[in-house]
């Protein structure tokens, strides 16, 4: 039996928010969304340079976000997917952008590693 933290992965929202431009220097719009029993986070990002970038690049850019996530809120905790969607809306703040191009994180995955 593993204790898990749930209670504290909101307050370090701000944190993970505060990193983002380490992997996506040039976004303009950030929306972050933790579902309701916090085993799955999808970040939306607006980026108009980045929404171009290859599906290769997407990917390597989702697993950098992983890790960021990892480090942010810890191992011990119930997140185990994610989803990266990408928008050229620089004004976005919706979780499912209409032009949003997602691209899956497995955080189960680096937690491993």
């Amino acid at each position: 039996f593993s204790c898990k933290e749930v209670g504290n992965l909101d307050g370090k929202t701000p944190i993970l928010r505060d990193s983002m431009v380490n992997i996506f220097p040039t976004y303009q719009a950030l929306h972050i969304e933790l579902n309701s029993d916090q085993t799955d986070i999808t970040v939306v990002i607006g980026d108009l340079k980045f929404y171009s970038a290859t599906a290769e690049e997407k990917s390597k850019k989702a697993e950098e976000l992983g890790k960021l996530i990892i480090r942010t809120y810890g191992t011990e905790n119930y997140l185990n997917k994610g989803t990266l969607i990408v928008t050229k809306d620089i004004n976005n703040s919706s979780n499912a952008p209409a032009d949003g191009i997602a691209t899956p994180i497995d955080l189960a995955g680096l937690k491993k590693k």
